[in-house]
C-alpha cells in the first residue's frame, strides 16, 4: 500500500524588493503622482509635505552650505542608496564631494541625516533611525515639529530589538534655546532655532 506523500509548504512572506527592481517599476510609471521610498525591500508610501516640514528642510539647507561650503554638498529629499534594498529619500543628506561625483550612482552613505518630522515622527524615530544605523551613518538628527526640539542620534549599535538589528547608542535632546554641533564640524554650533519653522 503506498503512503501519502508529505509537501512542506513555507509559510507565505512579503517579498523584498532590490533597488534595481524598484528603479525599473519607476521607469514603468509605477509610481506616478506618488512619493515613495525603498527601505529594506519595501516600498513606503510617504506623506505629503506641508508647509512647516518644507520650511524646515529649506532652513536646513541654507544653515547646512553656509557652515560646510566647498567640498560638501547638501541633497534635499534625493535618494540615498545605502545597499541593495534600500534606497531613502532623507529630507537632508550632508555628502562629502561635488555633485559631479554622483552623475553616475547615488551617494551611499553621509556625513549627516536630518529628517524633519510632524505626521512621521514614530516612523523618523523607529524605522528610519534603525536603516540609518544599519548604515553606519554617524550622525543623523530629527527636527521634531511637533515639540520643537531636534533629536540627535549617534553611535550606531547592533540591536536585536531594533526594526532593522540596529540603533544608536547615544540619544540627545536639544531644546529651542540650545545649539548643536555636527560631528563633521564639531567646532560650529547650529542654534536649533534656526531649523525650525
Amino acid at each position: 500500500m503506498a503512503t501519502a506523500q508529505r509537501y512542506i509548504i513555507p509559510e507565505p512572506r512579503p517579498y523584498q524588493w532590490t533597488r534595481e527592481e524598484y528603479y525599473k517599476m519607476g521607469e514603468l510609471g509605477f509610481f506616478d503622482d506618488k512619493r515613495v521610498e525603498l527601505i529594506e525591500g519595501r516600498v513606503f508610501e510617504m506623506s505629503p509635505i506641508y508647509s512647516p516640514h518644507a520650511t524646515s528642510v529649506t532652513l536646513a539647507g541654507e544653515v547646512l552650505r553656509e557652515i560646510f561650503g566647498r567640498g560638501w554638498i547638501v541633497r534635499e529629499e534625493k535618494p540615498l542608496s545605502l545597499d541593495a534594498n534600500s534606497d531613502p529619500e532623507p529630507d537632508i543628506a550632508l555628502v562629502a564631494g561635488k555633485a559631479r561625483d554622483f552623475k553616475d550612482a547615488h551617494p551611499t552613505t553621509a556625513a549627516l541625516v536630518i529628517e524633519a518630522a510632524d505626521s512621521s515622527l514614530s516612523y523618523d524615530r523607529n524605522h528610519k533611525a534603525s536603516l540609518y544605523a544599519k548604515a553606519g551613518i554617524a550622525d543623523y538628527w530629527i527636527v521634531n515639529l511637533q515639540d520643537r526640539q531636534i533629536e540627535v542620534h549617534r553611535r550606531p549599535i547592533a540591536d536585536a530589538n531594533a526594526e532593522f538589528g540596529f540603533s544608536y547608542g547615544d540619544k540627545m535632546i536639544f531644546k529651542e534655546g540650545d545649539s548643536v554641533k555636527p560631528l563633521a564640524k564639531p567646532k560650529v554650533s547650529i542654534a536649533v532655532a534656526d531649523l525650525l519653522p
